[in-house]
């Protein structure tokens, strides 16, 4: 069998975060931001209304698969504000980069998508996006290697979340390949759960000391042994 396509989860798969996976724990300081820059005044009665808000929409806690969009839950905090919708946009560029300033790529992911795309095997992502967060704002995460992927979407794109097949759907008609002759390659179950029920090839990356087994095909530590493992072994 000849693996012609890999696609990639972004979060904690290609790039890192220093924050953790909920961002709850960050909810006061990234709001206080975004009363901050859209000048509305700062009062704890609107930090703990939006704080719910967002809790609604943490799917740590409350499971979905259907996506929300951004501007489904910035209109529900501003109404809970009692504001304008007027500087919604601003607010969700203050939000959304909040979280976004200490992303970086992992020590291997630049050096493997290099090697994929040199032997022409074609990459893509699916990765879903933290409450609704819009594409100029989550793409910015790889932009500096977007030009390895012939195709990807987020949660956003295909409106729901994984491990629902619509997604993956996609990005195999994207791809033209059969399922069975593509890797994906994640750090979550979700990942795995739902490159398995499509019939993909399922990579789990899996950094923790702890033994994690979500029925993937097969586990790593880093993202460069899909060149010198994985691949060489399937063929």
């Amino acid at each position: 069998m000849l693996i012609k396509a890999v696609g990639f989860d972004i979060g904690h798969t290609l790039v890192k975060h220093k924050s953790p996976l909920s961002w709850k724990i960050h909810y006061p300081d990234a709001l206080k931001k975004v009363m901050h820059d859209c000048q509305i005044d700062e009062k704890a009665d609107r930090l703990d209304l939006a704080a719910a808000i967002l809790s609604k929409y943490n799917t740590r806690e409350n499971y979905r698969e259907h996506e929300v969009s951004s501007n489904t839950i910035f209109k529900e905090i501003f109404d809970a504000w009692g504001q304008s919708h007027e500087k919604i946009q601003l607010a969700k560029k203050s939000f959304y980069g909040f979280f976004q300033t200490d992303v970086e790529y992992f020590d291997d992911t630049v050096s493997t998508l290099k090697a994929l795309f040199s032997k022409g095997i074609l990459l893509g992502f699916l990765s879903d996006a933290a409450y609704g967060m819009d594409n100029e704002y989550l793409l910015k995460d790889i932009e500096e290697i977007r030009h390895y992927f012939s195709s990807g979407f987020t949660s956003v794109d295909v409106g729901f979340r994984k491990p629902n097949p619509h997604g993956f759907k996609i990005l195999v008609e994207a791809f033209g390949v059969p399922p069975s002759q593509i890797l994906f390659v994640g750090d979550e179950e979700k990942d795995i759960i739902g490159a398995n029920n499509f019939g993909m090839i399922s990579i789990l990356v899996n950094k923790s000391p702890n033994e994690r087994k979500w029925g993937q095909h097969h586990t790593i530590k880093n993202l460069s042994e899909i060149v010198t493992s994985i691949i060489p072994m399937i063929g």
